[in-house]
């Protein structure tokens, strides 16, 4: 069966995890060049998404760790990436994640990047996260 140019659109893009961003950027010994090699095809001009959801968590992280002097940084970064589209959280978002949630409230967050990735017709996501593998409808890639 021949696949419409939107199913192959849909296959292509890929949403981005805060995890990836976290380990490029605390050069992580053991996933750092991963997450490093899957910003540089990105900046290469591999389609990909993220949303303001990751953005602040990975902001929070680099508050957390101290290194709030980091954030004017990788905001720039993320506006350099031309084909990374930035998608809004909306309270839509964590409407649809409590729906979901089943009281695994533990996985709110990646429900709420569940939604969004339906939102954006995306299925499958960069990320170390073992949690979405329990999330139907979303393929786990982290190469």
């Amino acid at each position: 069966m021949r696949r419409s140019k939107k199913h192959q659109e849909k296959t292509d893009l890929r949403f981005v995890d805060s995890n990836v961003f976290v380990y490029s950027l605390a050069a992580d010994p053991k996933y750092g060049e991963i997450a490093k090699e899957i910003l540089s095809r990105i900046e290469g001009g591999e389609q990909a998404a993220t949303s303001t959801l990751v953005v602040n968590q990975v902001i929070s992280y680099l508050r957390w760790k101290k290194k709030a002097a980091s954030i004017p940084q990788f905001l720039e970064f993320l506006q350099s990436l031309p084909s990374l589209t930035k998608t809004e959280t909306t309270f839509a978002d964590f409407v649809e994640a409590k729906k979901r949630s089943d009281e695994k409230w533990g996985l709110f967050d990646d429900l709420v990047i569940a939604h969004q990735m339906e939102r954006l017709d995306v299925e499958e996501i960069h990320s170390n996260d073992s949690d979405f593998d329990r999330i139907e409808r979303i393929k786990r890639v982290f190469e």
